[in-house]
């Protein structure tokens, strides 16, 4: 029995199978990205499932590569930003592959280095915050051949405008990086620009792998949806209280919200100290018995409220789904970022760590 008052059920499963429907599309090998404790989906877990799928691994930090290193984790990972020079020894120690993206970096690594350290260069072709600009990489990659315990592997880009309906500057950051390839890429190393909405939506995109994110949890990044993906996460929560207020009362902080008539309500344990956003506020609704509830007054740190209707039979312990399916019914990552103003992205990665992750295989 299951007693947590908050908990993501992930499907390790469904991230497989999309992982394996993604690279099956792009025809391509894939970098799977598992930065930010696998978007939420706890990076440990999420990565062993994809072991069997993934070419390499791409986390956003040293301390994530490290910790999968820690974790028994032997596949190719890759750090998508460059380092300080001071973490040159962690990317040695744990055999981690760093991305160049200038010369005070890559001239510390060579330095500490004691045989040869395989590293990717980040090309900035428009996306303009980090990597080497395109127009400088040809020169770079000359000075940079002064470093003879370093290895150039790969060279990759970060598209700006792929979740965009309007794709012109994709291209454009393409044709730039393709001019590029053709002066400094003697064709051993492995080419990458593709995120995952280019990696559905951009072809041209794919070179030799792809880096998928988003997609890999069942999210699409944006309109484009060639192959079904399904989504890994549920999240839910358990009615903490029942009770019943008259016609003026009002609930919670502020008492922003006043009943109309007699009201029966019920307290989620849930609040934005687990990462449920507070904007959805008197907007967001939740799943009872696979019907939706509105969500009234503001929520709290720990807890919220929601509105019931006459005919609702609860009690405490019931179980409630903020982002998931329930009977016929379904709350998706996009419905809330869209009450909240913000990407899935944020949502997913902001379910904090009082939220109990359960997996299923």
């Amino acid at each position: 029995m299951n007693y947590d008052r908050t908990y993501a059920e992930i499907d390790l499963g469904a991230i497989r199978r999309n992982a394996e429907a993604i690279k099956a599309y792009a025809g391509k090998r894939l970098i799977a990205v598992v930065k930010a404790d696998a978007y939420g989906h706890s990076v440990v877990p999420v990565t062993e499932a994809l072991r069997s799928v993934a070419d390499m691994f791409a986390v956003a930090t040293i301390e994530e590569g490290v910790s999968l290193r820690q974790a028994g984790i032997h596949e190719p990972i890759l750090v998508l930003f460059s380092a300080f020079p001071e973490q040159a020894a962690h990317i040695v120690e744990y055999r981690l592959t760093p991305t160049i993206g200038d010369w005070e970096f890559a001239n510390k690594l060579n330095k500490i280095a004691a045989s040869t350290v395989a590293v990717h260069i980040n090309i900035n072709t428009g996306m303009n915050r980090s990597g080497v600009r395109w127009t400088e990489a040809a020169q770079f990659l000359t000075r940079l051949k002064t470093l003879d315990r370093l290895e150039v592997s790969g060279f990759f880009t970060h598209l700006a405008t792929a979740d965009e309906v309007d794709k012109r500057y994709v291209f454009v950051q393409l044709e730039r990086f393709s001019s590029v390839l053709e002066k400094i890429s003697n064709g051993s190393e492995l080419i990458h620009a593709a995120n995952s909405a280019a990696v559905l939506a951009v072809p041209g995109a794919h070179f030799d792998a792809v880096r998928s994110g988003l997609s890999l949890y069942g999210v699409y990044p944006a309109s484009e949806k060639p192959i079904e993906l399904e989504p890994a996460l549920t999240w839910k929560t358990r009615i903490g209280w029942v009770g019943s207020i008259s016609e003026a009362e009002g609930v919670s902080y502020g008492l922003t919200y006043k009943a109309s008539r007699q009201t029966r309500i019920a307290m989620l344990q849930v609040g934005y100290g687990d990462g449920y956003p507070r904007a959805l506020s008197g907007v967001g609704e939740v799943l009872i018995d696979g019907t939706r509830r509105p969500i009234i007054g503001r929520i709290c740190m720990d807890v919220s409220v929601i509105e019931l209707q006459p005919k609702d039979n609860v009690s405490i312990g019931d179980e409630v789904v903020l982002i998931g399916k329930q009977g016929d019914a379904a709350i998706t990552v996009d419905e809330l970022a869209h009450h909240t103003g913000t990407i899935s992205y944020e949502i997913l990665t902001q379910i904090g760590t009082r939220v109990k992750r359960i997996f299923n295989y």
